[in-house]
C-alpha cells in the first residue's frame, strides 16, 4: 500500500510536470498505461515475494468465461435498465456506440473514448481488482485469527474497501481536482464501491469477475443516451449486482463451476 502511495504522488507529479493542468482528457488516458504497468510491477513483486499465484486468488482459465459472461449479461440489463429509465423520465433516448459519452456532459471523441474505454478495462480495473481484492483482501482474512471465517471476512471487506478509498485521496486532490468540502462523499462512495467489489469476489471466489465489473463501473459500456441525470443510479446499480450474485452462485452450483465457498478466500 505504500509503494502504490508513492507511485501514486510520483505519477500525478511527472504528469502535471509533462503536460500541465489543462492536459486534454485523452492524454490524462494514455497517461494511465504506463503508469498502469509500473502498478502491475509493483503488485507483481509483492505476489511473487509472498508466493501468491493467480489459480489461489480466482484467476483460473475455467473462471474467465462464466465471468465473461455475467457481465456481458450486466451490460446487456443495465442498457435495457436506463432506457427504462430515460423513458419513464420522459427523456429523449438515442442510440450509439458509446453514446453515454457522446454526448452531453463529456462530448467525447470516438478517440477519446477507445483510449478511456482501453486503458480502464486493461489497466485501472485489473491491477486495482489484483491489488485489493485478489492480494489485500485475502491477505487481511489470513491474517485476522478471531472470530469465525465469516466474520473475519467480513471486516476484511470493509477494511479493504476503506484503503481502496484511501489510496484514491491523491488523485481526487491533485488530478481531478475535487474540492475538499466534497472530498468526504467521493471517498465515502469509493469506499462503498470497494465494499461492494469485495462482497461480491468473496461470494463468488472469481477474481475475473470484479475485474470485469471495476472497468465496466470505472466506464460505461452505455450503448444508449437516456438524457442527463439518469445514470448512474446506485440503487439500480445495486440491484443489479445482487441479481449477478444470486444468478452467478444458482448457475455456478448447478455447472460445478468452483466458486461459493468462502473458506477459499482463507
Amino acid at each position: 500500500m505504500l509503494a502504490f502511495t508513492i507511485w501514486v504522488m510520483i505519477s500525478t507529479t511527472t504528469f502535471t510536470w509533462l503536460f500541465g493542468d489543462d492536459a486534454s482528457v485523452l492524454v490524462e488516458s494514455l497517461w494511465t498505461i504506463p503508469s498502469g504497468l509500473v502498478q502491475f510491477g509493483i503488485v507483481a513483486a509483492v505476489y511473487r515475494y509472498d508466493g501468491v499465484t493467480l489459480n489461489e486468488i480466482g484467476l483460473s482459465r475455467r473462471l474467465l468465461r462464466p465471468a465473461a459472461i455475467a457481465v456481458g449479461g450486466v451490460i446487456v440489463v443495465i442498457n435495457a435498465v436506463v432506457v427504462g429509465m430515460g423513458l419513464l423520465a420522459g427523456n429523449e433516448i438515442s442510440f450509439g456506440v458509446y453514446a453515454f459519452y457522446q454526448s452531453d456532459p463529456f462530448n467525447f471523441s470516438a478517440t477519446v473514448i477507445a483510449a478511456g474505454a482501453f486503458t480502464t478495462y486493461a489497466f485501472t480495473g485489473p491491477v486495482e481488482e489484483l491489488a485489493f481484492r485478489g492480494y489485500l483482501q485475502n491477505k487481511l482474512i489470513s491474517l485476522f485469527e478471531f472470530s469465525s471465517l465469516r466474520v473475519r471476512t467480513a471486516i476484511s471487506i470493509v477494511v479493504t474497501g476503506v484503503i481502496f478509498s484511501a489510496l484514491h485521496i491523491p488523485v481526487e486532490l491533485l488530478v481531478n481536482g475535487t474540492p475538499v468540502s466534497q472530498l468526504a462523499g467521493t471517498l465515502v462512495l469509493l469506499a462503498l464501491s470497494g465494499t461492494i467489489f469485495g462482497t461480491i469476489y468473496a461470494l463468488t471466489q472469481n477474481l475475473y469477475l470484479v475485474v470485469f465489473l471495476h472497468g465496466v463501473g470505472n466506464f460505461w459500456p452505455l450503448m444508449v443516451d437516456p438524457g442527463q441525470g439518469i445514470w448512474p443510479n446506485y440503487i439500480a446499480l445495486l440491484l443489479v449486482y445482487l441479481a449477478l450474485i444470486v444468478v452467478y452462485r444458482w448457475v455456478a452450483v448447478r455447472a460445478s463451476v468452483p466458486t461459493p465457498s468462502l473458506a477459499a478466500a482463507n
